[in-house]
């Protein structure tokens, strides 16, 4: 068995704290990850997912019950169709308006969107918007946007980029509202 003298085991100790910085604040504990493994922007943005000629979907994640969101997001426009309008709706939504539907200036095959959107129920919210080619009305092009929808108490999503909160809408059933009639 062979063992190190006992002085030899202080020295060490010694040494080593004299190498270790001396820090009178209070030890505050961090976590810190390495930026090379943070994959928490790669999913920040909306992601659009072109289903075919005619159908492209547009995952928003999670947004919160009777919140009102501005939506901007980007899609590619499939080269038959053209020019794009937005093809009016009979009855008008009234939880989904667009505010602007522009190409983008670099390539005529990508286009721009700027909608507003809200929240009006729970779990899953689907909202479709039909575009129409300029030069021929019977081409249409479906923009399906899907949002995760917390309920009230169920907390505060992290919005993709693109995705702003612009109101809150006053809850339609409400304690300090109801009418309790006369005593």
């Amino acid at each position: 068995m062979h063992s190190v003298p006992l002085v030899y085991y202080f020295e060490l100790l010694a040494i080593q704290e004299a190498e270790m910085e001396v820090d009178s604040r209070p030890s505050v504990h961090r976590v810190h990850f390495q930026e090379s493994l943070d994959t928490f922007g790669h999913d920040s943005g909306i992601l659009v997912q072109p289903l075919n000629d005619v159908l492209i979907n547009a995952h928003l994640g999670f947004i919160q019950i009777n919140h009102r969101y501005e939506v901007r997001f980007q899609f590619d426009c499939p080269p038959h169709l053209g020019s794009l309008s937005v093809r009016t709706q009979d009855p008008p939504n009234l939880n989904l308006r667009v505010v602007e539907l522009k190409p983008v200036v670099s390539t005529g095959l990508k286009y721009e969107v700027v909608l507003e959107l809200l929240a009006y129920k729970e779990k899953i919210l689907r909202e479709q918007l039909v575009l129409q080619s300029c030069n021929n009305p019977l081409l249409t092009l479906t923009l399906v946007l899907n949002a995760r929808v917390l309920g009230k108490g169920k907390g505060t999503p992290f919005l993709k980029t693109g995705i702003h909160c612009i109101g809150v809408e006053m809850e339609e059933e409400s304690d300090l509202s109801d009418w309790q009639g006369f005593d």
